[in-house]
């Protein structure tokens, strides 16, 4: 059974030794994740980070559970858990600081710094980490703006973009010339 979970991890969920590594140690991963940087997760102490369901970790998100810091004053290495909920998407660049908990429904911004919990239901950016915004009201204000902007999931599906030509490369360009668009 355990070959077929290891083999599992590796082809249906994608492959990666930095991937397998925390894995084998303990992190806990729900259903439907995608992270997209796994060597800037701490591979230290895997088995102190759990993230639920229906998580994006974006790339390069550093996600810590060690503070070194408290050596400089003969503290020793601190350590602690990250939890991170169900439906969560955290942008490129953030850190995520150990002792830390993400709620369920939640968005961090790119470049944020995660330094303390993060209730659900809400959007969070800033160095550190600010709450923004409800989540309904996030999805309500985008909601609208997609009703005005362009919809370029018209010209090709979101997840077929690698594929695209170069007029429908132009036509992006050119769509998006005076704001964002959406896919």
């Amino acid at each position: 059974m355990e070959l077929i979970d290891k083999i599992i991890r590796k082809f249906v969920r994608g492959g990666g030794a930095e991937k397998e590594y925390r894995l084998n140690r303990g992190m806990k991963v729900g259903k439907n994740c995608h992270i997209y940087s796994w060597d800037t997760i701490d591979g230290g102490h895997p088995r102190l980070i759990t993230i639920g369901d229906n998580v994006t970790i974006s790339s390069n998100v550093t996600i810590l559970t060690h503070d070194a810091s408290t050596n400089v004053v003969g503290c020793g290495t601190k350590l602690g858990k990250v939890t991170i909920g169900n439906n969560v998407f955290i942008g490129t660049r953030a850190i995520v600081l150990c002792n830390v908990c993400i709620g369920n429904n939640v968005i961090v911004g790119a470049g944020s710094v995660v330094t303390h919990d993060l209730p659900d239901n809400g959007v969070y950016a800033g160095v550190p980490a600010r709450y923004v915004s409800s989540i309904e009201d996030y999805k309500e204000k985008n909601q609208k703006l997609r009703e005005v902007r362009p919809r370029l999931d018209l010209i090709r599906p979101w997840y077929d973009w690698k594929n695209a030509t170069e007029e429908e490369e132009q036509k992006m360009a050119d769509a998006l010339e005076d704001g964002v668009g959406f896919l």
